[in-house]
């Protein structure tokens, strides 16, 4: 198989996007476990890195000349081309607090189990839900 063809029919930045957003939904129903098992602490550790590393090829890849501007086809091209700004902000989004919820457990790791790191937990579950949902909401801008 050709690799010119392979790369002209999946852009590269958005399997890397939808990779992120299955790890997403797997680290968003990990977080709701770490205030009961701390045995999930360390596997969440790993997801969150595997998205952070995903989110920082798929900005790679925009930035370089390996994927086309997805804003320029169809009939809604001039609202596509409007909202991509929008779409960049929300992508800083998710790398910060993704960065945030790692530093969290990074440092408490299973001590995040006690009852003085409640609000930990829940800055925690509170920043990959919202990551979770900026995601979602890029998928659905980039659909017009």
């Amino acid at each position: 198989m050709d690799t010119m063809f392979f790369l002209e029919v999946i852009h590269p930045g958005q399997l890397l996007f939808a990779l992120v957003v299955l790890l997403f939904g797997s680290a968003f129903t990990l977080s709701f476990l770490i205030g009961s098992k701390t045995e999930v602490v360390k596997p969440l550790i790993a997801v969150l890195f595997v998205i952070l590393f995903l989110l920082l090829g798929t900005l790679a890849i925009e930035f370089s000349a390996a994927q086309t501007p997805s804003y320029t086809y169809g009939a809604f091209a001039s609202l596509s081309e409007a909202l991509s700004t929008h779409r960049w902000l929300l992508f800083q989004l998710p790398l910060v607090l993704t960065m945030s919820s790692l530093f969290i457990l990074m440092v408490y790791q299973e001590r995040i189990k006690e009852k003085h790191a409640f609000v930990y937990r829940g800055t925690v579950l509170f920043s990959i839900g919202i990551s979770f949902a900026s995601v979602v909401v890029i998928i659905f801008e980039s659909m017009l």
